[in-house]
């Protein structure tokens, strides 16, 4: 650490460290108050906090630069620090939308941000304590924050997430570094201390590395927000017509003698007419809302369910013999006819729904004819009496 030491003067790297986390609170608060789609985002908010506090601590500790200075003024940079530091775990754990994970270690952090203060405005500002305290105060801070960017759950933002997560560990390690310098060295004094320097251009790469990182895993966020508005129902959260018409075009372009089937379901709402009537469009609203979540519930895992029209859902199932087809048909019927579904308090309802479905055997129909087709026997199902399902070859006969 010495001879980075002599490289690098201290206070160059303050300023340059208050710079930094000056421009990421910047970056943090423009997309936020700027940005329509970041507004609703408390974490972004907090993130620019954040670095606000670690600009005012980094630029409260560089004012002897400019001969201005007054008591305790390493205490009050450190603390703002610290704030940042705390700051920054409250914003991923908002962010991430992990329940306050691990916030435990907010109790031992205010703890020693309490001693050190009492310790310096009793006896002075001591180097020693201070970096010692500090250093464990941080450190725990940081190692607690890279647990949270380790546990995120979000496939779009995991890998940036944990690119985050392996530098805020690396951060912690160089304090721990700082720290032990400090314990083997008891007799040792600020004029002898190689790890401010040390841990600042430390301090500076992370701001560096982990800014970047933030808005790239905000920008997969923002993507992936957008691909699931392009291709998912609203109002439901199951996929919509655009993304059944793709995979059914693909899954019949890919199909070839000796290949399985190709089986789709249409399935409507009996009598939802007459529901919306009786209980208005949010009383409609929850029964698709129902009628979705039990289908969602009753499809195999590479099944794909949709929303194709206002009380029109369609299955496309993965690997279905026209047997098998009508036996799914059956057993979303029946689930559907089970489902007890709640409108308001004392309020239950049960709803029924008609099934037409259609088999494309080695590509022997288009994918638009087997919608035509699963659509047909649909409305032959609802005019033999609804609740019930009928198969393409049976609505002909």
């Amino acid at each position: 650490m010495e001879w980075i030491a002599g490289l690098v003067h201290a206070g160059t790297l303050l300023l340059v460290n208050a710079l930094l986390a000056a421009l990421s609170s910047a970056f943090f608060f423009a997309l936020y108050l700027g940005h329509p789609r970041v507004k609703h985002l408390l974490g972004v908010l907090l993130w620019g906090i954040s670095y606000a506090a670690f600009a005012a601590g980094f630029g409260v500790l560089f004012l002897p630069a400019f001969h201005v200075d007054f008591p305790a003024l390493g205490l009050v940079g450190n603390l703002l620090i610290d704030a940042g530091a705390i700051l920054a775990l409250l914003a991923v754990n908002v962010y991430l939308e992990l329940r306050w994970r691990g916030l435990w270690v907010l109790v031992p952090v205010i703890a020693i941000a309490l001693v050190e203060t009492v310790l310096v405005l009793k006896e002075g500002e001591n180097l020693r304590h201070m970096v010692i305290l500090g250093s464990v105060l941080t450190g725990l801070t940081t190692v607690v924050t890279g647990m949270a960017f380790w546990q995120c759950k979000d496939q779009a933002q995991r890998p940036v997430a944990r690119l985050a997560a392996v530098f805020h560990f690396l951060w912690a390690a160089v304090l721990l570094v700082r720290l032990s310098w400090w314990i083997a060295h008891p007799m040792a004094h600020a004029e002898q201390d190689p790890t401010s320097t040390f841990g600042l251009l430390s301090r500076m790469v992370l701001t560096w590395i982990i800014t970047p990182s933030l808005l790239w895993m905000l920008t997969r966020k923002l993507d992936a927000e957008l691909i699931r508005h392009a291709s998912q129902d609203p109002l439901t959260g199951v996929a919509n017509r655009r993304v059944m018409w793709e995979e059914g075009q693909q899954r019949i372009a890919a199909s070839h003698p000796g290949s399985a089937c190709v089986a789709a379901l249409m399935i409507d709402v009996d009598r939802f007419k007459s529901i919306n009537d009786q209980w208005g469009h949010d009383g409609g609203d929850r029964i698709l809302i129902a009628v979705a979540d039990t289908l969602r519930r009753n499809i195999r895992e590479k099944d794909i369910l949709a929303r194709v029209g206002g009380e029109e859902f369609m299955v496309l199932l993965h690997h279905a013999e026209p047997g098998a087809a009508k036996e799914a048909a059956e057993r979303l019927r029946r689930a559907v006819e089970e489902e007890t579904i709640t409108l308001s308090p004392g309020h239950e309802l049960r709803c029924t729904v008609s099934i037409g479905y259609c088999v494309s055997v080695r590509k022997e129909k288009s994918w638009r004819d087997v919608v035509v087709a699963a659509d047909k026997a649909l409305y032959a199902a609802k005019r033999a009496g609804r609740n019930r399902v009928m198969g393409a070859d049976d609505s002909t006969r």
